[in-house]
């Protein structure tokens, strides 16, 4: 009897330690610098957020938060290098829509995108906008459906990638208007912009930021936005849906931790990037880059990639896509 009270006094007092150093650790953390991994070219709207919000974060945890970019396989490198970090919360993903559309790959990931992440915050969505070169006839979206019907399979749209949301945008919108315009897939923004620009292709559905300068600089001619409603980055560019009703094929910006990230920890972080998302100077900067800021419970959060997956893996499905 006397042996059973031993150990259970033992017992208490290694989880009563425990307990302490479970605290302790949530306290202190974090106690060396955060890295933000983005999966896309330096300088697009996916390293400018992560350093906007990266900023606002080391002023409240008080460690420096460094941006780390890794491009490739239209943001899977960026994801297979987190899923290999340690889930202590000092590696963190810039995530997108990658990890809603990327289990609809022919080639299937080592790691499930859904399952492997735990979600942290909602930055906020932000559309493509489909531009055409301006010698380009159809200077509007009914416009260009109608010269589509009537040239089928001839019209080429530039996107930035396979399986990207501005290149499911292109199908998004063959499917709800029956036509038929051809996706080329180019690696990133950039490059399918300018080949607008430079009339390669005739349109280009890219994301908001980057087409932006070639927009007010009269380069190419914006027909309309992917979102449900117009954006105020372009406030005098029709939204699609208003051709195309209930069409809308938005990217979302968040971020995520590896699986296995101690709760504790991933509130606090949470905490961290929502404040940063309520300063004001913050929301006008992302305003002016065509971002929706979207503050989320992480609740609602993973409610939100739940429904995107399912609407990717739909359109997918339905169109018969190979991604």
């Amino acid at each position: 009897m006397a042996m059973d009270k031993l150990h259970l006094y033992s017992f208490v007092l290694v989880a009563a330690a425990m307990a302490a150093h479970g605290a302790h650790a949530a306290d202190s953390f974090p106690d060396r610098p955060i890295r933000i991994l983005q999966g896309f070219s330096a300088g697009g709207i996916s390293d400018t957020l992560a350093r906007l919000v990266g900023d606002q974060m080391q002023r409240t945890l008080g460690q420096p938060i460094i941006v780390e970019t890794r491009p490739g396989g239209g943001g899977i490198v960026a994801m297979t290098a987190v899923t290999g970090a340690t889930p202590d919360g000092h590696t963190l993903l810039l995530g997108n829509s990658a990890i809603t559309i990327s289990p609809n790959r022919r080639e299937k990931l080592p790691f499930d995108p859904m399952k492997a992440f735990i979600p942290v915050s909602m930055i906020g969505t932000s559309p493509s906008v489909l531009v055409a070169n301006p010698a380009f006839g159809p200077k509007s979206v009914p416009e260009l459906i109608t010269y589509a019907k009537s040239h089928k399979g001839k019209v080429d749209c530039a996107t930035s990638g396979v399986g990207t949301s501005n290149d499911l945008a292109v199908h998004l919108m063959n499917t709800m208007s029956a036509i038929s315009l051809t996706p080329v897939r180019y690696k990133g923004s950039g490059p399918s912009l300018t080949a607008a620009v430079a009339n390669e292709t005739p349109l280009s559905f890219a994301p908001l930021l980057a087409a932006i300068p070639h927009v007010k600089q009269g380069r190419l001619r914006a027909l309309g936005m992917s979102s449900a409603k117009r954006n105020p980055a372009l406030p005098d560019v029709p939204a699609i849906s208003e051709s195309i009703p209930g069409y809308e094929a938005v990217g979302f910006y968040s971020i995520v931790a590896p699986r296995g990230v101690p709760a504790a920890r991933v509130k606090k972080l949470h905490d961290a990037i929502n404040a940063a998302l309520g300063i004001p100077e913050v929301r006008k900067r992302m305003e002016s880059y065509g971002v929706d800021v979207t503050v989320m419970t992480r609740e609602q959060f993973a409610d939100f990639m739940r429904k995107d997956a399912e609407k990717w893996k739909k359109l997918v499905h339905d169109a018969q896509l190979a991604l």
